[in-house]
């Protein structure tokens, strides 16, 4: 069997478990992300959730960097600084479809979304998510090319 890469979408879209739309335990959201399979989440038939979109794939300068963030030293010990997660999404996120007030998808100049949105999001918890999601579909990705 080859090594193969499928074709697939390119994005994800994640709804957050802050959504007001969204009725379900942790547990359930959880099995939510690694799978972004929307049945498991209780949600009426009129809902609309807020949906971020993200990409699955990230330009090389993107991605050096934001490995190069992953690993610190702080007194000649190697450290995990979770930082680099904020920027991770910043990059990948490239819509917000159906953000209510104050949740305005911009860009900064160097065409990633702004900062000020990802502050925001930050403090509510849901970059984590976001994350979260992302690995989840990128680890799903090559889990499917392997098995074709």
């Amino acid at each position: 069997m080859a090594f193969g890469m499928s074709g697939g979408a390119d994005t994800i879209e994640v709804i957050c478990s802050k959504d007001s739309a969204v009725k379900c335990d942790m547990d359930t959201y959880g099995k939510y992300l690694e799978s972004l399979d929307e049945s498991l989440l209780e949600m009426p038939e009129d809902a609309a959730p807020t949906r971020f979109v993200l990409k699955k794939t990230l330009p090389f300068g993107v991605v050096q960097r934001i490995k190069n963030q992953q690993l610190g030293y702080k007194d000649g010990e190697v450290q995990v600084q979770m930082g680099f997660t904020l920027e991770e999404v910043r990059c990948a996120l490239v819509d917000v479809k159906g953000a209510g007030a104050g949740l305005e998808f911009k860009k900064e100049a160097d065409g990633y979304a702004s900062k000020t949105l990802i502050e925001k999001l930050e403090s509510y918890g849901i970059v984590q998510e976001l994350f979260t999601a992302r690995q989840g579909a990128i680890k799903a990705r090559g889990e499917i090319s392997k098995k074709s």
